[in-house]
């Protein structure tokens, strides 16, 4: 297993609070949803559906996963660019920024996909806008990647911001192409259940590039924390 970390920030050692709470929420939140047999329901309830634009599932469809990869790749990627975000802008400022990155892919995929009834779920979206932000401040940063099996080290690699990004982007093609009714027969042949949850429909590519969008004005727009450098 791969996961990133930023390497670069002189307040890296501040623990990033708010960041840290999106992230035990979405996996609260996958760990309560995923195996529930009404899971189809749930994405109908609380993911957000272009024909309900102004529903509930405006503010909760970017906490619902389709299953543990989606989830995996989401989270480890909002450990590497959230925290370091938080740290710029502050708690406050970066909750506020992950909500308007969330909202704002919403709006776009609505405004181009008015009439869908494919529910719109999970984190990718929030985490690309918050991306922006992160590869825009820092776009040559030190990052590394840090080589694990099951939680134990393995190694770790030197790497940058920009080839960390590289990786995000590439990530989404691939979960945008993969075969997922493939991957939920083999997950079901292996008695693997969070591995056989409900498939992707598929990159809902409008809505990551309105939150790109918006991590573009975010990061001209939002205040830094004092004493911060651009």
């Amino acid at each position: 297993m791969f996961i990133t970390f930023y390497d670069d920030d002189s307040d890296s050692q501040r623990f990033p609070w708010v960041n840290t709470a999106l992230l035990v929420v979405n996996i609260w939140v996958f760990l309560k949803t995923a195996t529930r047999p009404d899971f189809n329901l749930i994405l109908r309830d609380y993911g957000f559906l272009s024909v309900r634009p102004l529903s509930l599932g405006a503010l909760t469809g970017p906490f619902i996963h389709l299953s543990w990869t989606q989830l995996v790749a989401n989270m480890a990627f909002l450990f590497a660019f959230g925290r370091a975000v938080e740290h710029r802008l502050g708690a406050r400022n970066y909750l506020l920024a992950y909500l308007l990155c969330g909202l704002t892919s919403e709006a776009v995929h609505w405004h181009f996909n008015p009439g869908s009834t494919i529910p719109l779920v999970g984190a990718s979206r929030v985490v690309t806008g918050l991306g922006i932000v992160f590869l825009l401040s820092n776009p040559w940063g030190k990052m590394k990647w840090f080589i694990s099996f099951f939680g134990a080290p393995i190694a770790e690699f030197p790497s940058r911001t920009l080839f960390v990004f590289a990786l995000w982007a590439g990530l989404l093609v691939a979960l945008a192409t993969i075969p997922m009714a493939q991957v939920k027969t083999a997950a079901t042949w292996l008695n693997v259940p969070l591995l056989a949850t409900s498939g992707s429909a598929g990159i809902a590519w409008w809505a990551h590039a309105g939150a790109a969008g918006m991590g573009v004005l975010l990061f001209f727009l939002m205040p830094k924390q004092k004493g911060k450098k651009r």
